[in-house]
């Protein structure tokens, strides 16, 4: 939880460092990188499907192996295995989580626009932060969850090699 908060504050001021420092460039800069935030928010939804099936099909070839179930090495596997599963259902969440907060700050910034008049102000500066936050966050995720196919592969290459 903290590794994700301090990519969320240091997203965050990067940020706001180049809405304050560059204004006019900051727009469409932000702009294309926040329109592929709901495609990542996609991949991470199937991906977290995908992963948690195949770890899910993992726990029950593990638990129904009646020779080992009694070993420590397997008691530790399958504990493993369900802490993965949790952790597949919370990077899900977290990352629906963070799509309507960036949906919603999306709404603010959007009745704060930047005009020529005026080319900087806070309220959009601070929100179109948050997004980015958002969409940094959400890219971590999502390398989190690809992190975890490793894992469960590393798993079941150890409970292939046990049998």
């Amino acid at each position: 939880m903290t590794r994700f908060a301090l990519i969320f504050i240091l997203a965050f001021s990067a940020a706001l460092f180049i809405a304050y420092y560059m204004e006019k460039l900051a727009v469409p800069i932000f702009q294309e990188l926040l329109s592929a935030f709901i495609f990542i928010a996609m991949i991470t939804g199937t991906i977290s499907y995908a992963l948690y099936a195949y770890v899910d099909g993992i726990s029950k070839d593990v638990s129904a192996d009646d020779d080992n179930n009694g070993k420590v090495n397997y008691i530790s596997a399958v504990n493993r295995l369900n802490e993965l599963k949790k952790e597949i259902l919370i990077n899900a969440f977290s990352v629906v989580g963070l799509l309507v907060v960036e949906r919603v700050a999306h709404g603010v910034s959007l009745i704060v626009p930047v005009s020529d008049e005026e080319p900087f102000n806070w309220a959009w500066a601070c929100s179109i932060s948050v997004r980015v936050a958002c969409f940094a966050l959400s890219v971590v995720v999502a390398a989190i969850q690809f992190h975890g196919f490793l894992i469960a592969s590393d798993y079941r290459a150890i409970i292939s090699r046990s049998k």
